[in-house]
């Protein structure tokens, strides 16, 4: 190992230390990219340079931990999925709350970024619901969204967005979801109440599911395009932690780039392989 190299991971290990997440399980080719953009921003020529720079400023840790994690998000992302959603999702989980007597709704938006997707859930369902006549009210209804960043997470709890983010709302649901704000779209408080935001890391081997959770009890789970950026040994215990934390006959929805690990293709049903959307038997 050269001393570059090392440098490299003590700055891992120091992000670790601080924030309990341990990028050296993650693509070291996608850390080392979004690491190297981060440096260039401060004008470190070297990993030895940088982790100067960081025992110096704590508060650029800060920063880096914002840099590598992944931000790409925007409402309705991939439209279709939410079609899906609307139109065989939902009316599979609800048809069987109702088969089993049942009302408590579990959605988990794992790596949520700044909750676009969590709070185009939350409008989904409640489209879905207003089209059968039905009310939130009726169903005990938490949709969480994780992340392991905080200070996105603050973002999300905010529920303000630039248009860019709302580009693909079509008009009506901008109208009725969304209040406008100067330059931003604020999502109203009806929707921003059916959502919880807490910090969680998707790779814990201590809890593998949201702190507020109750394990194993969540109806769908969305966790799409995040594999993609671990290691294979890592991909198969956060997918283990969702495998476990979805209930008998949940559904699990992955990104275009993701499947389902070879040795869990048995417990899942293929409900749409475009999109991927799986069901668990």
């Amino acid at each position: 190992m050269n001393n570059e190299e090392k440098y490299f991971r003590l700055i891992l290990k120091q992000l670790c230390r601080m924030y309990g997440v341990d990028f050296s399980e993650y693509r070291q080719s996608t850390i080392k990219r979004r690491l190297a953009r981060r440096m260039a921003f401060t004008g470190a020529g070297s990993y030895h340079e940088y982790l100067d720079m960081l025992q110096e400023m704590p508060q650029e840790y800060n920063h880096l931990l914002h840099e590598l994690t992944i931000k790409l998000s925007r409402f309705f992302r991939n439209q279709y999925v939410f079609e899906r959603l609307q139109n065989e999702v939902f009316p599979d989980i609800l048809k069987s709350k109702k088969e089993h007597d049942r009302n408590v709704l579990r959605i988990w938006c794992a790596g949520c970024a700044f909750g676009d997707e969590a709070y185009s859930v939350a409008i989904t369902l409640v489209e879905f619901l207003k089209r059968k006549r039905e009310k939130t009210d009726d169903y005990d209804i938490t949709i969480f969204g994780t992340d392991i960043d905080e200070g996105t997470l603050e973002k999300a709890r905010l529920g303000e967005y630039d248009g860019d983010a709302a580009r693909e709302v079509k008009k009506g649901i901008l109208d009725e979801y969304f209040l406008v704000s100067g330059d931003y779209y604020r999502v109203v408080d009806s929707i921003k109440a059916l959502v919880s935001f807490t910090i969680h890391d998707l790779a814990s081997e201590t809890h593998m599911s949201p702190p507020a959770g109750v394990v194993t009890s969540y109806d769908l789970i969305l966790c799409r395009n995040t594999l993609i950026y671990f290691s294979v040994p890592l991909q198969e215990r956060v997918f283990l932690n969702l495998f476990k934390s979805l209930n008998p006959g949940g559904y699990l929805i992955l990104g275009k780039s993701e499947s389902i690990p070879k040795n869990h293709e048995d417990s899942f049903i293929i409900k749409n392989q475009k999109e991927k959307i799986y069901k668990k038997i």
